[in-house]
């Protein structure tokens, strides 16, 4: 297994005397991240996992052998790890003896064989959406057999190593050899220019060997010496379909509430709906699988977000990989807060923030009297922020008026403004704005730029609103004026506050105004009076569930940041019932869209920032349990 994989590993168990079985692989999992326990490979789909460490105990497996009932049963397994034991005693120090060498899968003592890798194929090309365009032996029937596998690809789109190996030909195409378990096989790339790789390299898998040539990418795999076809002067063709294995794969809606029947027809069971920002985990081969999304006719088996199993219509999917559709900070906790540069209490020690994962700051230049002087405020933010950084939090700047704009006569009052007078402001605030990505880029402290706050209010006290078509101009000018000067900050929209109705149409006008070439990193949103079930007092506005869902919609394939939420306006509550709040939305947030939801940033950390319910006390003192909750995550 290669060291840079996702690691997808199930560990089955026999069934009988299951937990003692369970019980001698404890300290094994805690020395191993992200080990799945199967209780007997019985009614368990295995498929999901690329890698399986099977206890080869009498009557567990077919015929009793692991290996033969997993190739037989469970074509999307790669690696077949092998422990032939018959008593949780004699399987005890073998996994202690991986415990001390840190060999997950006993790689080192691999005589006699026990660990078994099969042949396969990652999707060979950095184009998106991933997409079978014509497949093999497709055309049998009109007296034609297709010797590739045509998938979509688009000119320069990078040509990834599929299956690791040497180059033995390089011309109109490239052709790569592998030896898996000693059977050779040859894995053809037609289509590609700008060949990266010459005849002899040894290639690794995912390197870039090529760029594509236009649209189309054919892949063709052959297994000398004795098997497959013979198609067009070539021997041994095999399917490619057969041997795809995509790390994550993923299928997204095209549609809301796509529905998920019991049986693959039209007429079959409802029993469950899908939208378009979940990504559904497809319960087939990979190959099939990829074969059938998009095509019309054509039913896939998947496992939706909250574990409904069934059939969806193909047609209205698109396929994808788990990555690409959520996590923009992988490990990074979503949990964060709000801090102020300009109050006394609203820049703590980087030692008082525990366990959050992200800090906001508004950026602030005009000092409420028009100042442009961005080199002062380079320098009030500098050291906080060079601080936070070195103690591991990821920082987002949010621009607003108060980065541009405020206090400039020619601007005021707000609610005068005309559209001439935005499409000036616009162009002052992007010049800025590409002038202040300068000064951070060269340092790489900033994770995220937010762009202005809350534009879809109006007559707030923190946010000065303007149409959705003018904040979609604005948008596309910064955006490409920071996308100028820094090109790895994410940039994302402003926190939209006007509710999952208004603040999502609002949404949906701003992006139609967009360049084609200019897309958010993410939509941005406030959920103030919005929780789970269970905290009236704090959820008056209604269930999250109706915020994530209508802002999701908007744009599936980005994730959402909550870059403001708490409690306002209510500063005597009992901290106790503040933390019951905060807590339930956390779980539920993270337990119900897991990716989904990049940052959950309370507002704020000091009592007395404005009206938001403060982490710690106006004297900067712990407000426990509330403190103690956010600061362990």
């Amino acid at each position: 297994m290669p060291a840079n994989s996702v690691i997808s590993h199930a560990f089955v168990l026999p069934d009988r005397n299951f937990h003692e079985w369970l019980a001698v692989l404890r300290p094994y999992r805690a020395k191993f991240e992200r080990v799945a326990v199967v209780r007997s490979p019985a009614g368990n789909n295995l498929n999901r996992f690329r890698d399986v460490t099977a206890v080869d105990a009498p009557l567990t497996w077919w015929r009793d052998s692991a290996l033969t009932h997993i190739r037989r049963v469970y074509p999307s397994v790669v690696m077949v790890d092998v422990i032939d034991v018959d008593t949780p005693e004699a399987l005890a120090p073998i996994l202690q003896r991986r415990i001390e060498n840190d060999d997950r899968y006993g790689e080192r003592d691999n005589e006699p064989q026990h660990i078994f890798q099969r042949f396969v194929l990652e999707w060979p090309t950095s184009a998106r959406p991933m997409a079978v365009l014509a497949r093999f032996n497709s055309d049998a029937e009109a007296g034609e057999v297709r010797r590739s596998l045509d998938i979509s690809a688009h000119e320069d789109a990078d040509i990834l190593c599929a299956a690791a190996g040497r180059v033995t030909a390089v011309g109109a195409s490239i052709t790569v050899e592998s030896i898996v378990e000693g059977e050779r096989w040859l894995t053809t790339y037609e289509g590609v220019k700008n060949r990266h790789v010459a005849r002899g390299d040894e290639v690794a898998l995912g390197q870039v060997i090529a760029k594509a040539s236009g649209a189309r990418l054919g892949i063709i795999v052959q297994q000398p010496p004795n098997r497959g076809l013979s198609v067009g002067g070539l021997h041994n063709v095999m399917n490619p379909r057969d041997y795809i294995y995509i790390p994550l794969f993923r299928a997204r809606p095209l549609a809301d509430n796509l529905r998920v029947r019991k049986l693959p027809s039209l007429y079959a069971t409802i029993i469950g709906n899908v939208f378009s920002w979940h990504l559904l985990e497809p319960q087939e081969h990979h190959g099939r699988a990829i074969e059938k999304i998009g095509f019309r006719g054509s039913w896939l088996k998947i496992r939706s977000v909250t574990g409904v199993e069934g059939y969806v219509a193909a047609w209205f999917l698109e396929a994808t990989t788990l990555p690409e559709g959520l996590d923009a900070f992988p490990g990074v906790n979503p949990v964060g807060v709000n801090l102020d540069a300009y109050h006394p209490l609203g820049a703590p020690a980087a030692s008082r923030l525990g366990g959050l994962g992200w800090l906001r700051f508004g950026y602030n230049v005009s000092n409420w009297r028009g100042s442009q002087d961005i080199n002062a405020a380079l320098q009030r933010y500098l050291p906080h922020v060079e601080a936070y950084r070195e103690a591991g939090y990821r920082v987002i700047f949010t621009t607003s008026h108060q980065t541009y704009g405020e206090g400039q006569n020619e601007f005021w009052p707000w609610s005068q403004m005309t559209d001439a007078k935005w499409r000036l402001l616009i162009q002052r605030f992007a010049d800025m704005m590409e002038r202040i990505a300068a000064q951070w880029a060269e340092r790489d402290l900033v994770a995220v730029w937010q762009i202005w706050n809350e534009p879809d209010t109006f007559g707030g006290v923190a946010s000065v609103g303007l149409s959705p078509q003018n904040y979609g101009h604005m948008f596309d000018q910064v955006y490409r004026a920071i996308r100028s000067a820094d090109s790895s900050a994410q940039i994302i929209s402003a926190g939209f506050n006007s509710g999952p109705q208004r603040g999502s149409a609002y949404a949906r006008q701003m992006l139609s105004a967009l360049s084609d070439d200019v897309k958010p990193d993410g939509l941005a949103f406030h959920p103030y009076g919005r929780g789970v079930s269970g905290h009236p007092y704090y959820s008056m506005w209604g269930h999250i569930d109706e915020s994530v869902w209508a802002y999701s919609s908007v744009l599936p394939d980005k994730p959402l940041w909550i870059t403001e939420w708490g409690v306002l306006d209510r500063p005597n509550d009992n901290p106790g019932q503040i933390a019951r709040y905060a807590g339930d939305m956390i779980r539920y947030l993270k337990q119900q869209y897991p990716g989904r939801i990049a940052t959950m940033i309370w507002y704020a950390w000091a009592q007395g920032m404005h009206n938001g319910y403060g982490l710690v006390d106006g004297d900067a003192n712990p407000r426990p349990p509330l403190t103690e909750l956010f600061l362990s995550r």
